[in-house]
C-alpha cells in the first residue's frame, strides 16, 4: 500500500494519503484538486491545470522515496 506526500503552492505541510496501488500523476493532481475544492477543464494538460490554479510546483514522494515533480 503506497503512501504519498504531495507538496504544492509552496505549502510547508504536504497532503498525505495512501492507496491500494500505485497512483499515476493525473490522479495525484485530482487528489490535490479535491482537497482544495478546485475544478479544472478535463481537456487541459496537467501543467495547464497546475498553472491555471497557481499550484506549482507540485512535487510528491511515494513511500518516502525520491521526489518527483508533476509538470
Amino acid at each position: 500500500m503506497p503512501f504519498y506526500k504531495v507538496w504544492y503552492s509552496n505549502k510547508s505541510e504536504p497532503l498525505e494519503f495512501s492507496s491500494a496501488s500505485r497512483v499515476p500523476d493525473a490522479q495525484i493532481l485530482d487528489r490535490v484538486f479535491a482537497h482544495e475544492n478546485l475544478t479544472a477543464d478535463a481537456a487541459s494538460t496537467l501543467g495547464q491545470r497546475i498553472a491555471a490554479n497557481n499550484l506549482g510546483p507540485v512535487r510528491y514522494t511515494e513511500d518516502e522515496g525520491e521526489p518527483y515533480t508533476i509538470e
